[in-house]
C-alpha cells in the first residue's frame, strides 16, 4: 500500500485527536473546575458557581466571533503538553488545527455554545466542543473528555 506524505500526516494527527479525546492519561478530574482570570471558580458542565460571578453571556454569538486564529495558550485534561501551541482556525465553516506546521483541516458547524470538527481525511466521524468567551480567551471543553479544556488566545 502506497500512501502520499500528506495524507499520512493527516492520517497521524487524526488518530492523534481520536486518542487524547479518548484516553485516560492525565486526567485530573470528571467534573472539571476552571478557573477564570479573577480566580472564581466555576464547573463547564453546570450552572453552579463556587464563588458568585455575574455569568458571561453567549447571546447571539455567530461564526464570526470564532474567526481568525487561536492557539492554545492553557490546556487540562489528557494530553496537556501535546496540545499547548496547538492553533484552532476558523473561517467560516472551515476548521484546521495544526502545530509544528502540520496542518488538520477539516469541517464545522458553530452554535451559540458548541462546534464540531470533522476531518476532511477521516469523514464520518465529528468531534464536539463546548465553548465560551472569558474576557478575550476562548474556553474550550471537549465534550465526552472527562475535563479535557483548553484555554485560547486569538493570534
Amino acid at each position: 500500500m502506497h500512501f502520499k506524505k500528506s495524507s499520512f500526516v493527516k492520517l497521524c494527527l487524526a488518530l492523534s485527536l481520536l486518542i487524547a479525546c479518548t484516553s485516560n492519561e492525565n486526567k485530573k478530574t470528571d467534573n472539571p473546575v476552571v478557573k477564570n482570570d479573577d480566580t472564581t471558580a466555576m464547573k463547564l458542565t453546570d450552572t453552579s458557581t463556587v464563588a458568585k460571578k455575574p455569568e458571561i453571556t453567549q447571546e447571539k454569538i455567530s461564526s464570526a466571533s470564532l474567526d481568525g486564529a487561536w492557539e492554545i495558550v492553557r490546556a487540562e485534561g489528557k494530553s496537556v503538553k501535546s496540545n499547548l501551541g496547538t492553533v484552532y482556525t476558523f473561517d467560516g465553516d472551515k476548521l484546521t488545527m495544526g502545530k509544528n506546521g502540520f496542518n488538520n483541516p477539516g469541517k464545522t458547524e458553530i452554535t451559540e455554545s458548541t462546534f464540531s470538527f470533522e476531518n476532511d481525511a477521516t469523514k464520518g466521524y465529528k468531534f464536539m466542543y463546548d465553548y465560551k468567551f472569558n474576557g478575550d480567551t476562548l474556553v474550550v471543553a471537549v465534550q465526552n473528555s472527562n475535563g479535557q479544556t483548553f484555554y485560547m488566545v486569538k493570534k
